[in-house]
């Protein structure tokens, strides 16, 4: 009799429709209208999957040539896994996590799970066999490693690349998951450069910063904290730093501390960058064996903390803010190196003057004059204006193209001469046009201004009312989560404010109406990094 039992594959998100995975016939995902993944690192041939309705069981391979996940644990491409009801499958590590459902769930799958031959993870962060075994392996999840294998030392040191080299993560031989977490900066924390030097000339050119720094971490190991330390470390990603380099060095550092540690190093400029929460979601999500994190019983220590000059006798303006808006970003308790390990009272500070949480708690009219209409019943041109980041895209796409706006955009046609072709051809047609550039002078703006005149239509003109600080934050924003986004450098936004020339009607606009950012989403996860500081000065 044919097996009735269905087996889906669901996105925790819910960004996609469940895939079916028939019995016994192989299913391949991975970059596709299916599963709305767009993630260039993600292969349209990533991971390979097929049912056995009979055992309630997926046998799952990666054939991407980036890194799949199961549980948290990275996967050897090639090699065969095998899934159960509630197992989540990572189709690159740490991202669009997917679970396998079967219905009817199998009523011992709680009892089998985990039953296989259990992994650890190996220096390249692969899963490796710690007997021999089957070809295929079943998982356990990260909630039963903290069942069975609760606070079960490292029995080595060992490192892992995460994300294509994006992340490393260093585990001392005795680490053990813990619910307080004790989180430190290096450099400027720990340790300070023995040449007395801003940067290390080398990578033995350092020492410990205070002499209380050991005692104090082996005091709180010993009161159950488990120490970890983040650092930004975009040398390595720039190619200016050898990573085999440096973990030597930190190697070393470990030992001198003496107490059992983990080292999240952020290799490049990515979501893993403080103030960006990358590393301390890896390490409370995949890194911790399973145990929950007490925020309040936890704290995280960092001298990059926004102290204007001379905080203190003769000390230097802090050189960002970016490990205290970490801090504040995961929510944790905040102490630079001289409060925690020297006792000194908290020195003065400033934050960032752009909050991106005040968007939502405090957001302004979209139009001002206020009584001004985005669209318009009548056919017009529209010129866009302001640097990019500041949302005139999402205006374009969100408002003006729905409302039969034709969308013209340098970034699409290549140059402005084909941008003033197509604002032709669509006045021609009877349509509305709005012209997506940065269009920042008033010579830019006439080309366009000319080309409404010559149709007989009008032409307003939208004033992006965000300024350099908005804009960086989205395009930071946009980096972390679009791949196919180029970021915009500083030199970019500098180069549109020194072109600017505020447009006025006295131009041959029939308005000027500034239009302010107010972002919208439809992702809590994506929210939530949003309202977070993601520059770090």
């Amino acid at each position: 009799m044919e097996n009735t039992k269905k087996c889906l594959l669901l996105c925790i998100n819910s960004t996609h429709d469940p895939i079916i995975l028939p019995h016994g016939k192989e299913v391949i995902i991975g970059r596709s209208v299916e599963t709305k993944i767009s993630d260039k690192r993600c292969s349209k041939q990533q991971v390979s999957l097929t049912a056995d309705k009979d055992k309630s069981e997926v046998l799952v391979k990666q054939v991407g040539q980036n890194g799949s996940g199961i549980n948290g644990l990275l996967m050897r491409k090639g090699e065969a896994y095998t899934l159960q009801h509630g197992d989540r499958l990572e189709v690159l590590l740490g991202q669009y996590i997917h679970t396998v459902e079967f219905d009817p769930a199998p009523p011992d799958s709680k009892a089998h799970r985990g039953a296989g031959v259990k992994r650890s993870l190996g220096e390249n962060g692969a899963a490796k066999r710690k007997c021999d075994s089957p070809p295929a392996t079943t998982i356990p999840t990260p909630s039963e490693n903290c069942i069975d294998e609760k606070n079960k030392p490292c029995p080595e040191d060992r490192w892992e690349n995460i994300d294509n080299g994006n992340l490393l993560i260093f585990t001392s031989k005795g680490v053990e998951g813990r619910s307080k977490i004790a989180a430190y900066d290096l450099d400027g924390t720990l340790i300070s450069t023995k040449s007395g030097r801003v940067f290390p000339k080398d990578t033995d050119d350092w020492q410990i910063l205070h002499p209380e720094v050991p005692g104090k971490l082996k005091e709180l190991w010993a009161a159950g904290h488990k120490v970890v330390l983040l650092t930004n470390q975009a040398g390595i990603g720039r190619g200016t730093l050898k990573a085999g380099d440096f973990k030597g060095k930190v190697c070393k550092v470990a030992a001198r501390l003496g107490v059992p540690l983990q080292v999240f190093v952020s290799a490049g400029k990515g979501v893993y960058r403080k103030p960006a929460p990358g590393m301390w979601n890896t390490l409370i999500r995949q890194k911790n064996d399973g145990v929950a994190v007490d925020m309040k019983a936890s704290f995280y220590c960092g001298d990059a903390a926004g102290r204007e000059a001379n905080w203190a006798p003769k000390k230097k303006k802090d050189f960002s803010s970016s490990d205290r808006l970490f801090a504040l970003n995961v929510g944790l308790r905040f102490f630079t190196p001289e409060e925690h390990f020297l006792g000194h009272r908290p020195a003065p500070f400033k934050l960032p003057s752009f909050d991106p949480a005040d968007l939502f708690t405090k957001p302004p009219p979209l139009c001002e004059p206020s009584d001004a209409a985005v669209v318009s019943d009548k056919q017009e041109a529209v010129v866009l204006v302001g640097c990019q980041g500041s949302g005139k895209s999402f205006l374009a796409r969100s408002r003006l193209v729905p409302a039969g706006y034709c969308h013209v955009n340098r970034d699409t046609l290549g140059s402005w001469q084909r941008c003033i072709s197509a604002a032709d051809s669509a006045l021609a047609s009877g349509r509305s046009v709005a012209i997506d550039n940065t269009n920042p002078d008033r010579e830019s703006r006439a080309r366009f201004l000319e080309v409404a005149r010559r149709h007989g239509v009008p032409c307003r003109c939208f004033l992006m009312g965000a300024g350099p600080e908005l804009a960086r934050h989205n395009n930071r924003f946009r980096e972390f989560t679009d791949s196919s986004h180029v970021p915009v450098s500083e030199m970019v936004i500098n180069m549109f404010k020194s072109k600017y020339e505020e447009p006025t009607t006295g131009e041959g606009f029939s308005a000027v109406v500034k239009i302010n950012f107010i972002p919208e989403f439809t992702d809590p996860e994506q929210e939530k990094l949003y309202k977070m500081y993601l520059v770090e000065k």
